[in-house]
């Protein structure tokens, strides 16, 4: 039976909604810290680690992804995320930190990236005339499944207990990924963006089974692109609640207000940036949200007004958000597509670098 590709594209924005779960990360280390008394150090080693994995599967599984098709890759995906959040309240059950680090950190990092990648190069395969508005639209639901997720945390928290929180969002989020998985498919021709006069660099250059990403100058200078754009963000988020009441004077409802804002300027950013991207080149929106964040920056070092600083953070986050959404279609309009699952994964250690160093 044909797929219908809107019906691709909403399988994938399913399962990246689900993952994108772990940027509401920063509301479970309050509750956490007063029932077991891990301090937000400690807590925000395993954040780093999911961050970390997340980047090294996709870097490392990227070619597994291609081998194997989305299908299987999405399944994966779906049990590696939902075996992690499960194993980290049983591990809160047990109050073990390592086996919180093993299985939040480790395990449903891997379920991040492989969550991560598999969408969006399907989904890219199907939308070849528009690449920055189809990974904005799935990528976007990364950031919104952080709203989501810092809405239910803190009442399921309350009526159920930590550790069947956990529980309770694992076994969710495992049924839809694996409901989306199963729909997911890659197009019979996946050669479109050759019908749009596109001729990807590094097919041009190299023969397929002699193509090295590591000898393509153009790849370290994608990497670097993303990595300095996700330093700008990547510490605010991991520590989202704590700069809401610490810089921000924000009270605990104002902080889940701020929290879910965040998730939802990081998704708007990711669909507005990418679109935009369309039209005026990938090269000149890296440098518009240089620009945006330089001057951001700035201002958020001498201001003490809570509103202001509240939506200075927004606009860094609406362009960290972006350069996520605009760098597959980028690496699509340089590699192809053929080659972006590898390739972004590959650039997606540029995260994973971020989310160790930004933070510490």
């Amino acid at each position: 039976m044909p797929k219908n590709k809107y019906l691709i594209a909403a399988a994938g924005m399913t399962i990246q909604l689900s993952i994108g779960s772990v940027y509401a990360y920063s509301i479970w280390v309050e509750p956490i810290n007063k029932a077991l008394g891990w301090d937000a150090h400690l807590l925000k080693n395993a954040f780093i680690l999911a961050i970390c994995f997340l980047g090294l599967s996709a870097a490392f599984l990227g070619r597994f992804v291609e081998k194997i098709g989305p299908r299987k890759a999405g399944i994966l995906a779906a049990f590696f995320y939902g075996l992690g959040l499960i194993g980290a309240g049983f591990s809160i059950h047990l109050q073990s930190i390592i086996g919180f680090y093993l299985f939040f950190g480790v395990i449903s990092g891997i379920g991040l990236g492989l969550g991560y990648i598999t969408p969006v190069g399907t989904v890219l395969k199907w939308f070849p005339e528009k690449p920055g508005f189809a990974s904005g639209l799935i990528i976007m639901s990364f950031a919104f499944g952080s709203i989501i997720a810092s809405q239910v945390i803190t009442p399921l928290t309350r009526n159920f207990g930590l550790s069947n929180t956990f529980y309770i969002l694992g076994s969710v989020y495992f049924t839809f990924m694996l409901l989306a998985a199963l729909y997911l498919e890659s197009p019979k021709n996946t050669n479109d963006q050759k019908s749009i006069g596109e001729k990807p660099i590094g097919e041009n250059q190299l023969e397929p089974q002699k193509f090295n990403i590591f000898k393509q100058s153009m790849f370290y200078g994608l990497w670097l692109l993303l990595f300095l754009n996700t330093v700008c963000g990547i510490a605010i988020i991991s520590k989202a609640a704590i700069l809401g009441k610490d810089y921000a004077n924000l009270d605990s409802n104002q902080v889940i207000l701020f929290v879910g804002l965040i998730g939802l300027c990081n998704g708007l950013g990711r669909l507005f940036w990418s679109s935009i991207s369309d039209k005026i080149g990938r090269w000149n929106t890296f440098i518009t949200f240089f620009s945006i964040e330089l001057i951001c920056f700035a201002a958020l070092a001498f201001t003490t007004n809570a509103i202001l600083f509240q939506l200075l953070v927004f606009l860094i986050i609406s362009c960290y958000g972006g350069a996520f959404a605009t760098i597959p279609a980028f690496i699509k309009d340089i590699f192809g597509v053929e080659k972006l699952g590898p390739v972004l994964g590959y650039v997606l250690t540029a995260w994973a670098a971020a989310g160790i160093l930004d933070p510490i």
